[in-house]
């Protein structure tokens, strides 16, 4: 909670000062951070309890090695973003491996993007809209595994949900985590290497914002035939998944660079892992009782997994991309 010191004091650790954004220089009296304070805008800066401003604005971190950047009065419910039953849902299909295709790609081109910077010194990834962190993690993971070197890459998570926060925690303490919304995140103006979004709401303007000139923008959506055999079950006539929107709203401020596309056949069995999946979606919601019923009774469930990865360069003064 904001401005409030916790009872029991919480001690940062050198890399999670790092992992949070606090960068020290060669003399440790002095820092710098690519964290920007939700109220003023002011950096933030390390404290043993959490962060504050030079405007006194503190943020106590959760014992769970999360803080949370969200202010009271932006919120538009008491616990905003998905409750602990939907995150439940997510950690336990992504963790059976059945999107580990989806996130292979991501990483092939993150991968890509940083073999291709001319950029030096550290590098810093943004995934917002992070979830529980599952594509965050691997990505670290099969970076860390790969051939081709890069420099150390620091990584940070956002999600406006502090239950998926709390599990996103538990895959890596290290990394930066940060409850915070996707139309106001904590990062300062020009501060990041590349910005994650996957399957989750886009901020174009703001990601502009935080993403160096030379910033990268992977962006991942359904493709045309993403989920058919779910979607034909839950809808009498299923039309294709329209190209997304950020194609148009992003033309302004990112070009696009490069573009690839996973599809790969899905079959789940047990009625756990079909209800995971169904809870991981908008139909979810947009579903009476009786279909979701109709779901409920299946044991077996073939589906096609259709995903685009979308990558977008950031324009800079008069519509120039940096390498």
């Amino acid at each position: 909670m904001g401005g409030i010191a916790p009872r029991h004091p919480i001690h940062l650790k050198p890399d999670l000062i790092r992992a949070h954004g606090i960068r020290p220089h060669a003399k440790d009296a002095h820092m710098t951070s690519i964290l920007q304070c939700p109220v003023c805008r002011k950096p933030l800066l390390a404290t043993a309890n959490g962060y504050q401003c030079v405007a006194m604005h503190s943020f106590d971190a959760a014992r769970q090695g999360y803080v949370n950047l969200v202010l009271a009065h932006n919120k538009h419910s008491k616990e905003p973003g998905d409750d602990p039953d939907m995150v439940l849902s997510r950690r336990r299909f992504l963790d059976l491996g059945y999107y580990n295709p989806i996130s292979d790609g991501i990483n092939q081109a993150i991968a890509a993007v940083l073999a291709g910077s001319a950029s030096s010194g550290d590098r810093t990834v943004l995934d917002a809209g992070c979830g529980e962190g599952f594509y965050l993690a691997r990505l670290k993971e099969g970076l860390a595994q790969g051939r081709d070197p890069h420099p150390p890459i620091e990584y940070h998570g956002v999600d406006v949900s502090k239950f998926a926060v709390r599990f996103a925690t538990q895959r890596d303490r290290s990394m930066g985590w940060f409850v915070a919304s996707i139309n106001d995140l904590p990062f300062l103006d020009s501060s990041l290497d590349i910005v994650l979004n996957v399957f989750s709401p886009a901020s174009t303007p703001e990601f502009a914002r935080i993403l160096k000139e030379s910033g990268s923008l992977v962006f991942v959506s359904p493709g045309p035939r993403h989920l058919n055999g779910l979607r034909e079950i839950i809808y009498p006539v299923t039309r294709e998944h329209a190209p997304p929107a950020i194609t148009e709203k992003a033309e302004a401020l990112f070009a696009p660079a490069a573009v690839a596309r996973i599809t790969y056949p899905l079959e789940l069995t047990g009625t756990q892992a079909i209800m995971d999946l169904l809870a991981m979606t908008p139909y979810y919601w947009n579903i009476d009782r009786e279909t979701k019923g109709k779901v409920a009774a299946l044991e077996r469930l073939q589906l096609d997994v259709d995903v685009e990865i979308r990558v977008f360069k950031k324009k800079v003064g008069d519509g120039i991309v940096h390498a």
